[in-house]
């Protein structure tokens, strides 16, 4: 009995049409997640052992095939264990609304901002003198659980001075992260979760731990290379390098724009009313960060 097309088509319903966007949005989303890590290549070879599995059973190679068979059955927990780290990161972007966000156009205006022109300022000269830094523009309030080191906290106003001195090759805090909360310095010599990602050979420490924080929180992260000077811009995982000052300019004006800020401040509570409404205990579930 072979395919009947005219049949197919008949039986399509209209909500048939949702479920399979619906699929391929996940998908997508899910690649978006793995497509720079270790799991992209663990996905291919996952792949690539079905193709074969598919392969000698329409040939008929009964022990190969009684093989595949059996490594298939403990192939569900051992994709559990390896992508613990990507459905983790899934999980967090679905409770912090990211898969909405994301989908929020980029609006180009002007950031009115003095404390953006400081930092721009300060970039530009950290880049100049080839002073390394990494700057973390905090979104919702980085857990410290995610920190190998909270740091100091200095809650100071942001002036480019103050982040030349702390970024200083001589001064003891040197080495680790500063963390920007409402433009203000919060907190200077952070230590921040390395990526799992495969990164470039050219880029080092720095820049792992920028990417990394941006992969688990919502934060965005400036990166100064030590050696080159050049400027990197780190968000939802991803690196863009490298940057002149100007660039650097554009993307804040993009992330940080009035219209911008009002459609997140906006559109967040509304989600977080929703999430109470639906998971609070009344409706005999747990609520979850």
């Amino acid at each position: 009995m072979g395919f009947n097309f005219e049949q197919f088509v008949q039986n399509v319903r209209p909500i048939d049409f949702v479920d399979w966007a619906s699929v391929v949005l996940l998908l997508y989303f899910v690649y978006q997640l793995i497509r720079k890590t270790r799991a992209v290549w663990l996905t291919r070879g996952a792949l690539i052992l079905g193709a074969i599995y598919v392969l000698s059973y329409l040939a008929d190679l009964k022990l190969l095939t009684f093989i595949l068979d059996k490594v298939s059955v403990g192939l569900f927990v051992a994709i559990i264990i390896v992508f613990q780290p990507e459905l983790r990161k899934f999980l967090e972007k679905l409770g912090r609304g990211d898969f909405i966000t994301a989908l929020l156009p980029d609006r180009p205006s002007t950031v009115n901002n003095p404390s953006v022109e400081e930092l721009l300022v300060a970039v530009k000269e950290l880049s100049q003198q080839r002073i390394g830094a990494l700057i973390v523009l905090e979104g919702t309030p980085i857990q410290e659980n995610l920190l190998t080191d909270g740091g100091v906290r200095l809650d100071a106003q942001l002036k480019h001075e103050l982040l030349l001195s702390l970024f200083h090759p001589k001064t003891p805090l040197h080495d680790g992260a500063v963390v920007l909360r409402d433009w203000r310095i919060e907190t200077a010599g952070v230590i921040l979760p390395m990526t799992d990602q495969v990164t470039s050979r050219k880029l080092g420490t720095r820049h792992r731990a920028g990417i990394g924080v941006t992969e688990q929180t919502d934060s965005r992260c400036i990166i100064v290379s030590e050696e080159t000077g050049s400027i990197s811009f780190a968000e939802g995982g991803q690196i863009y390098r490298p940057l002149t000052v100007e660039q650097l300019k554009d993307l804040l004006n993009q992330r940080y724009s009035p219209e911008r800020e009002r459609q997140t401040s906006t559109m967040m509570p509304n989600i977080s009313l929703l999430t109470k409404r639906f998971l609070s205990p009344s409706s005999n579930s747990r609520t979850g960060e």
